[in-house]
């Protein structure tokens, strides 16, 4: 097999989250957003066969995506944040930041897509997470030397076909 250099794929990516008026747009990231798929298994064996696998099943698959957001706007924090909120006075606002406990973060789950700047208008190098909910954890470093990042990971929960993530144009439907 031929070495085809033109499928090399190098560059940043954004990240679409949400849709309509609602959506957010993660364009500036300092340390690159990762896309990452983890499979769990589960080995089979029997007394006969002793340690030997004679079978291996998923028992799961979990997809995510991680985005260090570097612009600090903090209109955004409550649209990635559950458990967090909005409080306005007049032209003044503060985000409030509440425990959080027994929220089920996949009552939030949005559609995200991740797009590849060289790639921005060519749904054939998107991914695609169906249903996304957002894990957001603060990490603000005050100094010289580092930028304050919102850690935002994006988890794939299942889609009403068990989908959790499409690699490609979503639009593509099999032909009979």
């Amino acid at each position: 097999m031929a070495q085809d250099f033109s499928k090399i794929e190098l560059g940043p990516a954004i990240v679409e989250y949400g849709e309509g008026p609602d959506m957010i747009t993660f364009e500036t990231t300092i340390g690159g957003v990762s896309f990452t798929t983890e499979t769990s298994y589960r080995d089979q064996l029997t007394d006969q066969t002793g340690e030997t696998v004679v079978g291996k099943r998923i028992t799961g698959r979990n997809v995510s995506v991680t985005i260090p957001f570097a612009e600090y706007e903090l209109s955004v924090i409550p649209k990635i944040m559950t458990g967090a909120s909005v409080v306005t006075s007049g032209s003044d606002s503060k985000i409030e930041i509440k425990t959080g406990v027994g929220l089920n973060l996949i009552d939030t789950a949005k559609k995200a897509v991740i797009k590849p700047l060289a790639k921005r208008n060519d749904p054939n190098f998107w991914i695609t997470m169906p249903k996304a909910y957002s894990e957001t954890d603060l990490s603000y470093a005050y100094d010289n030397d580092n930028e304050r990042i919102t850690n935002v990971t994006l988890r794939s929960t299942p889609d009403d076909d068990g989908v959790v993530a499409v690699l490609g144009d979503e639009t593509i439907t099999a032909t009979p």
